[in-house]
């Protein structure tokens, strides 16, 4: 069947809106529990940042107390448990947005009429530069765990190479 055709019967044009008869008819926004499920999108998105935020602080306040002692210190269960729970929840966001609108388009609905669905969308596009950071600080705590030489700070170089330096002719 042609797109005429298909028009004709009450089709959809491009634009997503249905033709009954000839006449433009709006499709109608999604019902209350797909816009009441939506919103779960920004939370999760924010949850995630959240989680990051105070994996960042408890990696400063780590870093703070290893160059006091002035040796390495393994890293805590806390900070894999906040990088990989942020990564779970920016991730869980785009999967939700993304099979909600997808369930939406399915159904004949158009999820950008209604408040929820554009509030999800307007997030979702800086969450996935939020999943960015958050695979990167996954990627960090990694390599902090598994790194094995420490310099302290304030510690400046080793004794035994500043008495080698000072015994050589320069």
């Amino acid at each position: 069947m042609s797109d005429v055709a298909g028009l004709a019967m009450g089709g959809a044009d491009a634009g997503g809106q249905a033709r009954a008869g000839g006449a433009r008819v709006r499709r109608p926004p999604p019902g209350r529990e797909w816009r009441r499920r939506t919103l779960a999108v920004p939370g999760l998105v924010l949850l995630g940042v959240l989680l990051l935020v105070g994996a960042a602080l408890l990696q400063d306040r780590r870093g703070k107390r290893a160059d006091e002692l002035c040796h390495q210190l393994a890293v805590p269960w806390t900070l894999f448990a906040l990088v990989y729970a942020a990564l779970v929840c920016g991730v869980a966001a785009l999967v939700v947005c993304g099979l909600l609108f997808r369930a939406s388009r399915r159904a004949g609905l158009r999820g950008v009429d209604s408040w929820q669905g554009s509030l999800a969308l307007v997030i979702s596009v800086p969450g996935v530069l939020a999943v960015l950071f958050e695979a990167t600080a996954v990627y960090a705590v990694h390599s902090q765990a598994g790194a094995g030489y420490w310099q302290c700070a304030s510690a400046g170089a080793l004794p035994g190479i500043r008495g080698l330096a000072a015994a050589l002719p320069l």
